[in-house]
Parts: C-alpha cells; sequence; structure tokens
C-alpha cells in the first residue's frame, strides 16, 4: 500500500523498507510499505496515513444547480473592483506576478485565458487536458480579476475530477521548488478549488504541505466546501489556520443584499476554528468551459469564490511589493494608515487587518462566524479609504492594499442596507 508520511526521514522510510520513494520539500514523504514495514516505522515515530483521494469541489455530494446570471467580468464591476484598480498609476492588473492553479488542467486555448498561462505540468496519468471542465473556469475567474497575471497550470485531478493527496502535494513542492531555484514563474498565490474531508488531524499531510508553503510566504486560497449547511464540514485544506478558507454567496437582486449560498460548508473546523475566513459570489456564474476555445457554462460552488479572491491576492502583490515591500507595526494599527515598521506576512493580514473592511447583512452576528467568516470587503468602503492620500503617497496607500488584497478579499457595490465594518445584530 502507498503511504504519505510525517514526521520521519527518507533514511528511516528506506530501512523500513520503502519502495518508490518521493521525498518533498513539504516535509512529507511518500512510499510503498507492506503492512509490516508500516509498523516498523510507525514505531519509529512515523506518521503514516494511506492515501486518500480529493475530489474537485465542483458537485459534491451532488451537482449545484446553476442558471446563467454573471459572467466573472460583470462582477468585476459589480463588486467595485475596477474603481479600487485605479488607485495606482499604472492601474493593477496582475502584471508580472504569478498563479498556479492547483486543479483538473485548462484549456489553455479559450479565448478567456488568452495565452496567460507560462508554465504547466501534470501529476496525473490523464492527458494534460480538461477532461473535467472544472479549472478551466477556475482560471477564467482569476484571470477577470488579475487579467494580466501569469497562470502556473498544475493539472493534480483526472479527468473524473479525482486526484490522490500525493498528486496535490506533488504540485505544492513543485511550486515550493520554483522559488528555491528562483524561477521567474515562481508562484505568488496557490489556488486550491478542491479539498478532502477534514479529520481533525493538524499532521493530515495536505495541511501540512500548505503550511510550508505559507511559511515560504505562498498565499494559498482554498475552497470551502458544498456539503453545507451543516456544521463542521468545512475541508481540508481549507481548514487549516492561514490557509484561506472562501466560502460562496447568493446576491439578492429584490432585495439588494446577498445571503450565504445553502451548499457552502460551514464552520467550526473539528478542532474548534472559526471558518471560513471570507465569503465570495460562487452562484450563477457564467465561465469559460473547457469544451470549446469559445464555450461558457453556468455554475455555482465554492470552487469558483475561490479564484476571484486568489485574483485579489495577485493585485497585493502587484499593488505592494512592486513597490518595494510594505512594513507594519507590531501591535494594530488604530487606523488605515499606520507607520511602516515591520514586514507584514500571510499571518498577520488574516490576523490584524481583515475585520476592518468587510460588510456582512443585518442580522448575521458581528465579528468572525461559522456561516460568512468575516464576510465580504466593501469595494467603495476600500476607495473612501484610500481616496484621502494622493496616489503616489505609498505609504498611506499600501495598508489599505494589505486589508483588502492581501487578504484576498472581495467587495461589492451595493444599493442597500448594509452596515461597514461590522453587522448589526
Amino acid at each position: 500500500m502507498r503511504y504519505s508520511i510525517v514526521g520521519a526521514t527518507v533514511e528511516q522510510v528506506k530501512s523500513a523498507g520503502g519502495q518508490d520513494i518521493k521525498e518533498t520539500r513539504t516535509g512529507v514523504i511518500f512510499a510503498a510499505l507492506s503492512d509490516v514495514q508500516a509498523e516498523s516505522l510507525k514505531k519509529a515515530g512515523g506518521i503514516l496515513r494511506p492515501l486518500a483521494e480529493i475530489r474537485a469541489e465542483v458537485m459534491p455530494p451532488a451537482p449545484v444547480t446553476a442558471i446563467p446570471a454573471y459572467s466573472p467580468e460583470q462582477l468585476m464591476w459589480v463588486i467595485g473592483l475596477e474603481q479600487v484598480r485605479k488607485v495606482t498609476d499604472p492601474p493593477l492588473y496582475g502584471r508580472g506576478f504569478n498563479l498556479a492553479i492547483i486543479d483538473t488542467g485548462i484549456r489553455e486555448t479559450h479565448e478567456k485565458i488568452g495565452g496567460r498561462v507560462v508554465y504547466r505540468k501534470n501529476f496525473t496519468t490523464d492527458p494534460h487536458r480538461d477532461g473535467f471542465n472544472h479549472g478551466t473556469g477556475v482560471a477564467a475567474i482569476a484571470l477577470a480579476a488579475a487579467p494580466m497575471a501569469n497562470i502556473i497550470d498544475f493539472k493534480v485531478l483526472d479527468d473524473r475530477g479525482m486526484g490522490t493527496e500525493e498528486e496535490v502535494i506533488l504540485a505544492i513542492d513543485e511550486a515550493l521548488s520554483m522559488h528555491e531555484e528562483g524561477s521567474e514563474f515562481a508562484p505568488h498565490v496557490i489556488n486550491l478549488s478542491l479539498g478532502s474531508p477534514d479529520d481533525g488531524d493538524p499532521n493530515n499531510p495536505l495541511r501540512v504541505a500548505c503550511r510550508a508553503a505559507i511559511e515560504k510566504g505562498i498565499w494559498v486560497v482554498a475552497a470551502a466546501g458544498n456539503a453545507g449547511p451543516g456544521s463542521q464540514t468545512i475541508l481540508s485544506p481549507a481548514c487549516e489556520q492561514y490557509v484561506t478558507a472562501i466560502g460562496s454567496v447568493r446576491f439578492l437582486a429584490d432585495r439588494r443584499t446577498f445571503v450565504i449560498s445553502d451548499f457552502s460548508s460551514r464552520g467550526p473546523t473539528k478542532e474548534g476554528l472559526i471558518k471560513p475566513d471570507a465569503i465570495a459570489i460562487g452562484e450563477d456564474i457564467v465561465m469559460a468551459s473547457s469544451a470549446s476555445d469559445t464555450a461558457t457554462v453556468a455554475k455555482s460552488g465554492t470552487s469558483f469564490a475561490v479564484p476571484f479572491v486568489s485574483g485579489i491576492a495577485i493585485l497585493y502583490h502587484e499593488g505592494v511589493l512592486a513597490y518595494g515591500g510594505v512594513r507594519y507595526p507590531e501591535e494594530p494599527p488604530s487606523g488605515l494608515f499606520p507607520e511602516i515598521t515591520e514586514l507584514v506576512s500571510i499571518q498577520q493580514v488574516l490576523d490584524r487587518y481583515l475585520a476592518g473592511l468587510c460588510i456582512k447583512p443585518q442580522g448575521v452576528p458581528a465579528g468572525k462566524d461559522p456561516d460568512y467568516g468575516y464576510g465580504l470587503v466593501f469595494g467603495p468602503l476600500i476607495t473612501q479609504a484610500l481616496s484621502p492620500a494622493p496616489a503616489t503617497d505609498l505609504s498611506a496607500l499600501v495598508p489599505a492594499f494589505s486589508a483588502l488584497m492581501a487578504m484576498g478579499m472581495i467587495g461589492m457595490m451595493m444599493r442597500g442596507v448594509l452596515v461597514g465594518g461590522r453587522s448589526s445584530r
């Protein structure tokens, strides 16, 4: 049987008699072991798990119905992102920054992909195509947010939408390798519109791999899952503390508000963490289809909320890192424009700067809750926060960039009764 192994060295795995051993930079090792060999390695302190399958969260446990309502490009205007682009000159389009789509593959010739795939690798035994018709739509949504970003196409799920932990972790390992080698295409953000059930184990190998990526400064954004509305249904690796877990919301045009999608997975996690971290539009999106270079299809699911956020995370890198880096104080600032003293980390951004720019519908609990997370970042609120500062005053602009884009949140241009910052009870 093939196992994932944490807490052991390659030498220990070899000594136990392991075969077809693969070591990764994530701290996870893969090997084929007999039952006796596995028990021997466990006694030596290794944590072993038979490889589990991972399913792309486009239709679990049953297809999520959708009607054609919005294109990703239309949603960019609805959520106010187009006006946020203009706070810098040149505008923010993700130019020169890299997003890894770890998924079912991408139809790279689709008109909505526009030749943006610059690096590709297939970790499955199927041809490098999008036979499941999933990764193409994910990539096109991300490109609606960051149309000049470079796309890294890592195919880890086969034409049935199935894969193993090994394939996904090897793709994350490839991203780490690209960073070590100084590749111009090393990913700044990883999009994981996939997952497996949370088992509550922090040594879950997929979570271990994501932690390794985050420690290297790679943003990891993952689908909360389509197993709602029950509690404790957040997928792994979205259940990991600093993996940005994204749920789905539906826009209620007649009521001029939004509501959590019935299918969107809820927290808390098995370990008691409040998740998701945030929500994005995930229903009734008309997106690129892998059926042809011009085909489209309407889909719903947390899979399709994630790439909006991943695209905005790319804009964070363009808006901040391309302008020389940003530093923040040790303690949370009292306003949006603190003194610059310390380089911000992914962990700091999620812990310190998220809540202040989020909105929720009235009646939803304030703060972070297990349905909406912190809610949606309100695009006009971001623009208002930035408007007093001259466009050239980056020391003032950068903190607000972090609160919006580094968190990977989405703003929404809506007319109605919404409470900025916190909801009313």
